[in-house]
């Protein structure tokens, strides 16, 4: 007895299918990065320690000189900018591996705890930046009385 075969999908199916497994693929390929913006081109490690009256954030970018980083903070969000010049050759020269990353980098590191950002301080050496953000004390839990204004009776 022969077997009826199962009939085929139509093609728009297939290729629905093959499209939204390329985006879950496209999804998991930037999964670490997500912090990255659509315009860097590389992002550097960074490790952020917190201790008990400071949070550090620690940022390798060997090579890179204080004038081409920007440090900010914005929205509750410590923002980490810079650009790393591609190496130079001589003419003739060329390439037989480049790994280093150049180019433009933004990094957002999102900071949950309190910090005085008018007292942080950021120091570049050898090739690692360390940013230096004193915490303030928190706040939670304090109570604090808000005032009840009256309404002006006529």
């Amino acid at each position: 007895m022969t077997r009826p075969r199962a009939a085929r999908p139509p093609m728009s199916a297939l290729a629905m299918l093959q499209q939204e497994v390329n985006e879950l693929f496209q999804r998991l390929s930037i999964l670490d990065r997500s912090d990255r913006l659509p315009g860097s081109e590389w992002s550097p490690a960074v490790d952020v320690l917190e201790q008990r009256d400071r949070l550090l954030v620690i940022v390798e970018i060997p090579g890179l000189a204080p004038e081409s980083l920007r440090v900010a903070f914005r929205e509750r969000a410590l923002v980490l900018t810079g650009d790393r010049r591609a190496p130079r050759v001589g003419s003739g020269a060329r390439f037989h591996c480049l790994e280093r990353p150049h180019g433009k980098f933004e990094r957002t590191i999102p900071l949950d705890l309190p910090v005085d950002v008018a007292a942080a301080r950021a120091s570049l050496r050898g090739g690692v930046l360390t940013i230096t953000l004193p915490r303030l004390r928190e706040r939670r839990g304090r109570e604090t009385v808000i005032p009840i204004e009256r309404e002006p009776t006529e």
